[in-house]
C-alpha cells in the first residue's frame, strides 16, 4: 500500500460537468437499449395475406374463435396493416394452433413459424428491440443451394440464337441454319461466302460477347472467358435478389441470402421450424415468358400424333388442353419489374397488371407491332424440388413444369405495360401475381445442402454462450477487485458497463446478427477492456513510488497510458477490419463483436472510469489511494 499522499498545486483532477452529462446519457441509453435482451422470446405464428392486402378485424376474431374452438391456449394475439402475430407459451401449442389455423386460412394467407420477442410496449415505442439471433442461436433452417451453370450458359446462348435469326431476316443476310451444339457454342450455316461475310460483319458489332471463326460457309460463336465470369456474377447476383425476394413476400424474418462462392448461395431462416415452409420458399420459383401462337397447326391432333412443326413445340393449358406455341419466347422474367392484381373495368374478372424493364422490352414491342391480330401465349414455368430415395440416399430433384395460363389476340403494339385477362378467380391472379413479383432465376438451382437446426439446440447454445461470458466476466471481476483494491472494483464496473454497451450497439445496429463466434467476441473483448484499465493502473503505481502526489500520479498515469491504449486498440482494431472485410459467415461475426468491444472498451477505461477515480479521490487529494501493492 503507497501511505504517502502529497499535494501538488495546479493539478485538479475534476471531471468537467460536460462529460458526466455525456457519460450519464451514454450510460442510461444503453441500459435501455440492451435491455430487451432479458426477457427472451416466445413461439409464435406470423399470418400476412398472400396479396399483400393486409389483415381485417374479422381475420383477427375469426382466429381467436378458431383457436378457442380448439381449445389452443395463446399468450396474446396482435395485429397490423400487415400481419397477425399470435405467441403462444410453448411449442406444442405453437404447432397445434398451426393445423387448426390451416383449414380456415387456406391459401389466401401465409403462416411463418417463428420466434418473437416479449420486448414490453414502453420499450418498442422508444424502437428498442433484442439482438438479432444467428441461426446455431436461434435454431431454423440452412440450405446451400448450388447454381447450374451450365444452363444458365445454354439459356444464354439459345437466346443470341434466337435474336440472331431475326436480326439476320430483318438485314436480309440468307442462312441455312443457326444451332447450339452440346458444347454452347453457336453455329451459323450460310448460304454463300458472302452472307457469312455480311453476317460475321453485323455480329462484331451486335455480338461482342462471342468470339467469331469461320470456315467455308459455317461461322462458330464462342463465348469469351471474361464474358462468361460476367454471367457467373451476374447469376449470382440475380440468385440473391431473388431468393431475397421470396423470402420477403413470404414473411420469413430476419432471414440472411448471401453469396458463399462463385457458383452458391447460403439461405438461413432463423427461428423458422417448419422444414415444409422453408423448402417451399426456397426450392420453387414461377416466372412467366411469353411466346406466338402456331396457328397454323391444329393442337389437337398434333398431340394425338405428336407431330410438332420444327421451330415449334406442344403445350397445355390449365385445363389440360393443347397449344402449339412457336420456340421463340419473346419476353422472359427477367424483363418483368412487378406484377400487381387488378379488375377488368368491362368484365369486371381479375387480372393480373404486369410491368416490364430493361433491354428485352424493345425486342418485346417490335414482335408485338409484326404479329398484331395474331394470337400470343403466356407461359408459366415452375420449378420446384421434390425429394427421392436413391439407393438409401435422400436426393433433391429440380422438377419444371410449364403450363400456358392465357391465350390471347394481340390488338396493339405491347410496351413495357400489359394486362393478362383470363386468368381465372381472384385467388388465382394473386398467386399468379405473387410468383411473379417473387422473379425469376437465372438458372436451376439445387439444394445442395440442408440443415435443420431446432430450438432446443439453439438455447443450449445461448445458455453455453452466456455461461463463458459470465465466467470470463467474474473470474476477471474478482482477480482485478482482490488486486487493484478500489480502482479494481472501479475497473469493474466499467467492465460491467463496457458489456452493456456492446448489447445495446449490437441491438441497435440494423445489419447486426450475434452468432456464437460473436461471442466469443466478446468474451475475448472482457480481456482486452481490463488491459487498457491494467496500463493505467500500473502507471499510477509507478508515479506514486516515484514520490509522486496522489493528483499528479493519477493524472500522469492516465495521460502516459493513453497513447499505449491507443496505439493496441487501433492495431487491433485494423485486424479486426480486415478480417470483417474478407472474412464470411462466422469470422465476420466474430470482427463485428471484436471491433464494437474494442471502442466500447476505450470509452470506459479512458472517460468513465477516469470520472469514477476523479470522483472518488478528485474532492480528497489527501485520501490514502487504495490501489493494492
Amino acid at each position: 500500500m503507497f501511505n504517502k499522499a502529497k499535494v501538488t498545486p495546479g493539478v485538479r483532477n475534476v471531471t468537467p460537468l460536460w462529460k458526466w452529462i455525456l457519460i450519464t446519457l451514454l450510460t442510461v441509453g444503453a441500459f435501455i437499449y440492451a435491455l430487451p435482451n432479458i426477457y427472451g422470446e416466445s413461439p409464435a405464428i406470423q399470418i400476412s395475406s398472400v396479396d399483400g392486402s393486409g389483415v381485417t378485424l374479422g381475420l383477427v376474431s375469426n382466429i381467436e374463435n378458431t383457436l378457442a374452438d380448439n381449445g389452443i391456449i395463446y399468450s396474446s394475439i396482435g395485429s397490423d396493416q400487415n400481419n397477425v402475430t399470435i405467441k403462444f407459451s410453448s411449442t406444442d401449442n405453437q404447432l397445434s394452433a398451426q393445423e387448426a389455423l390451416k383449414p380456415m386460412l387456406e391459401d389466401s394467407y401465409v403462416m411463418a413459424l417463428n420466434l418473437m420477442p416479449n420486448t414490453p410496449r414502453w420499450l418498442q415505442v422508444l424502437n428498442a428491440n433484442p439482438m438479432k439471433l444467428g441461426l446455431d442461436l436461434r435454431g431454423g433452417m440452412y440450405f446451400l443451394l448450388n447454381i447450374d451453370m451450365t444452363v444458365l450458359i445454354q439459356n444464354h446462348m439459345q437466346t443470341d440464337a434466337q435474336n440472331l435469326m431475326n436480326d439476320l431476316r430483318v438485314n436480309n443476310i440468307h442462312y441455312a441454319n443457326v444451332s447450339v451444339d452440346d458444347e454452347n457454342n453457336l453455329l451459323v450455316t450460310f448460304r454463300s461466302a458472302d452472307d457469312l461475310n455480311a453476317a460475321k460483319t453485323f455480329m462484331q458489332s451486335n455480338y461482342q460477347d462471342l468470339t467469331l471463326t469461320s470456315i467455308g460457309t459455317n461461322l462458330t460463336g464462342t463465348l469469351a472467358p471474361q464474358v462468361l465470369k460476367t454471367l457467373e456474377d451476374n447469376a449470382v447476383a440475380q440468385t440473391l435478389e431473388v431468393m431475397r425476394n421470396r423470402v420477403n413476400e413470404l414473411g420469413v424474418a430476419e432471414a440472411t441470402v448471401a453469396k458463399e462462392s462463385n457458383d452458391r448461395v447460403v439461405v438461413e431462416l432463423p427461428g423458422l421450424q417448419d422444414a415444409t415452409r422453408a423448402k417451399a420458399i426456397i426450392g420453387g420459383t414461377a416466372t412467366l415468358k411469353a411466346m406466338l401462337v402456331n396457328d397454323t397447326v391444329n393442337p389437337v391432333q398434333a398431340a394425338k400424333t405428336n407431330i410438332i412443326p420444327p421451330g415449334s413445340s406442344l403445350y397445355f393449358d390449365q385445363q389440360g388442353h393443347p397449344v402449339v406455341l412457336y420456340n421463340n419466347v419473346i419476353i422472359t422474367g427477367n424483363a418483368i419489374s412487378d406484377a400487381s392484381v387488378g379488375y377488368d373495368s368491362q368484365t369486371n374478372s381479375p387480372i393480373v397488371q404486369v410491368s416490364l424493364k430493361g433491354p428485352e422490352v424493345a425486342y418485346f414491342s417490335q414482335i408485338t407491332g409484326q404479329n398484331i391480330g395474331h394470337p400470343m401465349a403466356f407461359v408459366m414455368v415452375e420449378s420446384n424440388f421434390s425429394q427421392q430415395m436413391i439407393k438409401g440416399k435422400v436426393v433433391n430433384t429440380n422438377n419444371v413444369s410449364q403450363t400456358v395460363i392465357n391465350v390471347a389476340t394481340i390488338q396493339a403494339q405491347l410496351s413495357n405495360h400489359f394486362q393478362i385477362s383470363g386468368i381465372g378467380t381472384q385467388r388465382t391472379a394473386q398467386n399468379l401475381a405473387l410468383s411473379i413479383r417473387a422473379g425469376a432465376l437465372p438458372a436451376p438451382v439445387q439444394i445442395a445442402e440442408e440443415k435443420q437446426i431446432g430450438p432446443s439446440l439453439g438455447i443450449q447454445n445461448i445458455k453455453m454462450g452466456a455461461l463463458s461470458v459470465v465466467v470470463a466476466l467474474g473470474l476477471v471481476i474478482l482477480f482485478i477487485a482482490m488486486y487493484y483494491h478500489v480502482f479494481g472494483l472501479i475497473a469493474d464496473v466499467c467492465l460491467m458497463l463496457n458489456l452493456i454497451f456492446i448489447v445495446a450497439v449490437m441491438s441497435l445496429m440494423p445489419g447486426a446478427t450475434l452468432s456464437l463466434p460473436g461471442i466469443a467476441g466478446i468474451v475475448l473483448n472482457v480481456g482486452i477492456a481490463i488491459d487498457s484499465n491494467v496500463l493505467i493502473f500500473e502507471r499510477i503505481r509507478e508515479e506514486l513510488r516515484k514520490g509522486s502526489s496522489n493528483a499528479v500520479a493519477i493524472h500522469t498515469g492516465f495521460e502516459r497510458a493513453f497513447n499505449t491504449i491507443l496505439d493496441a486498440n487501433v492495431t487491433t482494431f485494423m485486424v479486426a477490419l480486415i478480417l470483417f472485410s474478407i472474412g464470411t459467415g462466422a469470422i465476420k461475426g466474430f470482427a463485428v463483436t471484436l471491433m464494437i468491444g474494442i471502442v466500447t472498451s476505450m470509452f470506459c477505461a479512458v472517460v468513465i472510469s477516469r470520472a469514477l477515480i476523479n470522483w472518488v479521490y478528485g474532492k480528497h487529494p489527501n485520501k490514502k489511494l487504495s490501489i493494492g501493492i
